[in-house]
């Protein structure tokens, strides 16, 4: 007799395990079906070099929620990190002052930083600590937002039962009128100022020499197709700054093995609740009759039956590819969703590569003391033309007219220097996210990347690290190369975009990805949505999975004789 289960999630993303590690220990039967050999979507480690871990995609953790963490025992089901001070190194290429070429900032050594930045501004130095404050404050109270379901407008706006629709409003009510209290009217302005002004704006409002600011606004744009004057940086800067572990606020790690090190950890809780993981188990589409799920349906044909399915895919991937055209043109809801979610804006210019190195890199700014040997700002994030904000504009305008930057900007982090785990002794990894790669052409046309495309943008970052790092080229024994169109296709990340959709305000909450199904319900009966297309959105945070594992636990319950 086949096997029948309460819920199937379909991918094996860091998000899709959460959820079904929660819903099993409710004592829920739970499938999960990945199509990849191995679990955690973009949140994954692979030897693609022999004896060399490589975090292909998503590669530092710091929003991923301590809730999480502490409530599915993952420490003990083998997450470790490894906690980076100093954090941040930005190398100078061309120092106008030569006796300052580099700018260190530590995690949690406020004098140390004040000092650091004291070289290039007085003013900057003061002020950065206040700056930091300041986010901080705003990200706390942002805390109950995060962690509870985003407001049901569809549910306001239907002619449901009385009662339902004054459940929805009273919620929606406490969670921003507590909010509210938490700001403030100055802070409740201050957070309005961030969702809808750029990065630069807000920068040039707190700081005046341009390393602080384009190391800084270097968070409003990775994973972004925008520029430093764009509107809508701003929120990118904030949800960047959301996290941190340990009590440290906005602090970032390495995960032990990788990013993988999270997935797995959570896949063993999920398995020690009960949970059944597939892998190679790529799912066709989504069984959906009478408005109603009954399953899902594999490649290979076979059926398996479930009363509820959560996707982890992007909600282009749910409603284009996993859902029959068919069922959809039966209910002009569905149409209209699916119209809506289509245009959403999946615009990515991020490419990841991944080195394998035989050593350290000796930076001009801050030469090794001796060859290969460790120093402090290796196990930083490593921030190249980033000297201001001008430099990541032009960068930004260059991949508008389609063509790659010819000075990207460049994020390296090299996890090895803490982690031996990941590469032979003596060696290292090291993580590039560069900007910016356009996937379309301004006519919206896709790009062709082909070896010729993707060599030369090799050849550029390459050639850029030489100007800070000369030597760099020839400690390379292998790479990695993911361009949008590589993320999108190994990793089923629309348009390449890391977010599962970029993070417009028009693209947040209770629109994120929609209104009709911003509570991670859609109007298919017992068809969830809970991947990073939803509230609060992208990174290794986990909160999608936990926001929907919340409203699928609490329909089980209010609504069980549906699920029968």
């Amino acid at each position: 007799m086949k096997k029948a289960y309460d819920v199937i999630i379909v991918g094996a993303g860091h998000n899709g395990l959460v959820t079904s590690a929660y819903l099993a220990r409710q004592g829920l039967r739970v499938l999960v079906c990945e199509k990849r050999a191995i679990v955690g979507g973009a949140a994954c480690t692979e030897e693609i070099i022999k004896d060399f871990k490589f975090s292909r995609a998503s590669y530092l953790l710091s929003l991923f929620r301590p809730k999480i963490i502490d409530d599915l025992n993952l420490r003990e089901h083998g997450l470790k990190y490894y906690f980076r001070d100093p954090c941040s190194y930005t190398p100078i290429k061309n120092p106008l002052n030569h006796s300052q070429r580099s700018l260190l900032l530590s995690s949690t050594d406020t004098q140390f930083n004040m000092k650091q930045l004291s070289n290039f501004s007085k003013k900057d130095a003061e002020m950065f600590p206040k700056y930091e404050e300041w986010l901080t404050k705003i990200c706390r109270a942002l805390d109950e937002l995060i962690y509870s379901p985003p407001a049901d407008l569809g549910q306001m706006s239907k002619q449901n039962k009385i009662s339902d629709r004054f459940r929805a409003y009273n919620y929606s009510a406490r969670i921003f009128y507590n909010l509210f209290q938490k700001l403030g009217l100055k802070g409740s302005l201050d957070l309005y100022q961030l969702l809808t002004s750029s990065a630069s704006k807000i920068l040039d409002q707190w700081f005046e020499s341009d390393i602080i600011k384009a190391t800084l606004a270097t968070d409003g744009l990775i994973g972004a197709m925008l520029g430093p004057y764009d509107r809508g940086t701003g929120y990118i800067l904030l949800h960047h700054v959301m996290g941190g572990l340990d009590g440290r606020a906005n602090a970032w790690y390495y995960v032990q093995g990788g990013m993988g090190g999270v997935s797995n950890a959570i896949a063993s809780s999920a398995r020690a609740a009960g949970v059944e993981i597939r892998t190679n188990c790529s799912v066709k589409h989504i069984d959906i009759r009478n408005s109603k799920v009954e399953g899902v349906v594999l490649e290979n044909g076979e059926e398996i039956k479930g009363k509820i399915v959560a996707s982890n895919a992007t909600g282009y991937t749910t409603f284009k590819n996993l859902i029959l055209n068919d069922v959809i043109q039966t209910n002009a809801e569905l149409v209209e969703l699916k119209r809506h979610i289509l245009q959403m804006d999946y615009s990515s210019g991020t490419t990841k590569i991944n080195l394998a190195l035989s050593g350290l890199p000796n930076f001009l700014a801050d030469p090794n003391k001796n060859n290969n040997e460790f120093q402090p700002h290796h196990q930083c994030t490593i921030h190249m033309n980033s000297e201001s904000i001008p430099n990541l504009h032009t960068a930004y305008q260059e991949a508008l007219n389609g063509k790659p930057s010819k000075h990207p900007l460049i994020e390296m982090v090299i996890p090895s220097t803490l982690d031996p785990t990941i590469a032979p002794k003596g060696c290292h990894v090291a993580l590039l996210f560069t900007q910016y790669t356009p996937y379309r052409l301004p006519n919206g046309k896709q790009i062709e990347i082909n070896d010729e495309y993707k060599e030369n943008y090799y050849r550029t970052v390459i050639n850029e690290i030489e100007q800070y790092a000369p030597g760099f080229e020839k400690l390379i024994i292998g790479r990695d190369m993911l361009f949008p169109s590589d993320l999108e296709e190994q990793f089923s990340l629309t348009g390449g975009n890391i977010f599962h959709g970029a993070l417009p305000l028009d693209q947040l909450y209770s629109f994120r990805p929609a209104v009709s199904c911003s509570n991670h319900r859609t109007p298919i009966q017992g068809l969830y949505l809970c991947g990073s297309s939803t509230h609060p959105g992208g990174g290794v945070t986990g909160m999608p999975g936990f926001n929907a594992a919340t409203i699928m636990l609490n329909d089980w319950q209010r609504k069980k004789f549906l699920f029968k």
